[in-house]
Order: structure tokens, then C-alpha cells, then sequence
């Protein structure tokens, strides 16, 4: 693939995820700010998963004042935010400045793509179901896991649990949720965000006594195959180091790296 393609599919991996951290802003919850330097996603949950700053272009003089000042809001009201930076970032030096200026760099994730149909569909297993979230009841499930495996304050859940269940459940949604099944028994989530350009694989995460046997490999080819259904020719996802494995096996490819600086007020 010719370097330029590689750009061009990094952008989309990256616009499908600022798409998709903007369609929290559809609850009063969560106020969308989008500004000709970046987009600010400020909410009341005082965790960086749920305020951050993205998509953004800074000019490379004054960047210590422009951080300063995107920064601002968060600071006033007492919040940690999350600052990410992917392939479309056209600030150089700007990881660094976050760095400088008190930003810890706490992830760095694979920007991933794959056409949805050249995926390895033979690596599923049979032994896994996988269901849509169309209920309140199932939704509060995949809440719960999903803070549990990724680590979330218990207190997120609830506020979490009300954004996206405002967003909407069902099978036309934007944004849909999966329950994985073994044995009738949850063992992971996952969701499918449909953006303008592709559509994008979020939220995998699967429980530790389900782990080892194919849950996540099933999970995302099964929402691939939903995704070659809608008509779109592009699926993309973030993966972290440790999983990146194992999309590369079902068949993505890696188009550069989302990086995640996070800032706590003193």
C-alpha cells in the first residue's frame, strides 16, 4: 500500500473515533465543545474516560499557552482529562509539550483497519453466541463488565449506564452493544460505532475466566460480519499492544498509533 493510502486510512481510523466520542454529547450529560484547535468532551463523572480533549491542530509556537488554555475548563472544575493524539495530529512536538507541562503518556494503542470481508472468518468458534443489547437489563450487564475489565470506578456506572441508554438501543442505532455468550453464561462485550466513512469495533473486553478460549476473535469477527452487512468497506479499531496480535491474526492491519496523555488538576 502506497504511503499516502496509509495516511489516508490512519485519518479515517482516527475520524471514526472522534465520531464516536462525539456521539456521547447526545445526553445533557456530556457537553461537546468543538473548537478550531480541538474538541472538548466535558462531563459531571470526574474520570478522564469521560472528559478529554481529541482531534486536535495546533500552530508549533506557543503550544505550553494553547495547552494551557484547552486544558482550562477541565481545570476549573476539578477534572483529570485525557488528551489523545493519533495520524492526524499536525502538531510536532506536541506529545512532548503535553509531557512538559504535567501530562503523563499512559497508552499507546494501534490504529487498526481491515476490509470486513477479507477477515480470517474460519478463527471463530461455534461455542461462542453472540447477542445484540437491546434491553436496559442487558445494557446495565455490559456496563458492569466493561467497568470491571477496563478498570473503571464502580461510581461510573451508573452515569454510564444512563448516556448510552439515552443514545439508544436497537439494530439501526449508531451505536449498538454485544453480549458474548459461552455456555449461556456472559463472557464479554463489544460495540459497533457506524461512522460516516467506517465503521468502527469498540469495547471489546472479556471476562478472565472466559479468556484463552476465542471469546474476542469470535466477538469482533461476528460484529465484522455485521459490519460487511451494513455495506461499508472499511472496519477500523484501536488496539492495545498485547491485543494487537490478535487482530493482526483475523486479518487488520496497523495504520499508525493513538496515544492517550493524561492530566490530573493538584
Amino acid at each position: 500500500m502506497a504511503e499516502n493510502d496509509v495516511r489516508e486510512v490512519g485519518r479515517v481510523i482516527e475520524t471514526n473515533d472522534t465520531e464516536f466520542c462525539c456521539h456521547w454529547a447526545q445526553t445533557p450529560e456530556v457537553e461537546l465543545v468543538k473548537e478550531r484547535h480541538w474538541y472538548r468532551l466535558i462531563s459531571d463523572i470526574s474520570h478522564p474516560y469521560f472528559n478529554s480533549i481529541f482531534h486536535a491542530s495546533i500552530s508549533g509556537d506557543g503550544l505550553t499557552n494553547a495547552i494551557e488554555e484547552a486544558v482550562l475548563p477541565f481545570r476549573k472544575r476539578k477534572l483529570s482529562v485525557a488528551w489523545w493524539l493519533g495520524p492526524m495530529s499536525k502538531t510536532e512536538g506536541l506529545g512532548q509539550a503535553l509531557i512538559d507541562y504535567g501530562f503523563e503518556h499512559v497508552v499507546s494503542e494501534a490504529a487498526m483497519a481491515i476490509c470486513p470481508f477479507e477477515a480470517d472468518y474460519e478463527r471463530a468458534s461455534e461455542e461462542v453466541e453472540i447477542q445484540a443489547v437491546t434491553s436496559a437489563a442487558d445494557l446495565r450487564m455490559w456496563v458492569e463488565i466493561m467497568t470491571g475489565v477496563y478498570d473503571l470506578p464502580e461510581f461510573t456506572q451508573e452515569p454510564w449506564f444512563r448516556i448510552l441508554k439515552r443514545a439508544g438501543l436497537g439494530t439501526r442505532k449508531k451505536l449498538q452493544h454485544f453480549l458474548a455468550l459461552v455456555d449461556g453464561e456472559v463472557a464479554g462485550v463489544g460495540s459497533i460505532f457506524y461512522g460516516s466513512q467506517a465503521a468502527g469495533i469498540y469495547n471489546i473486553a472479556v471476562l478472565p475466566p472466559f479468556r484463552g478460549q476465542g471469546v474476542a476473535t469470535t466477538l469482533t469477527i461476528s460484529l465484522l460480519s455485521l459490519i460487511d452487512e451494513r455495506g461499508y468497506d472499511l472496519a477500523t479499531l484501536c488496539a492495545s499492544q498485547k491485543a494487537k496480535s490478535l487482530y493482526h491474526q483475523i486479518g487488520f492491519r496497523a495504520y499508525g498509533e493513538l496515544n492517550c496523555y493524561q492530566w490530573s488538576p493538584d
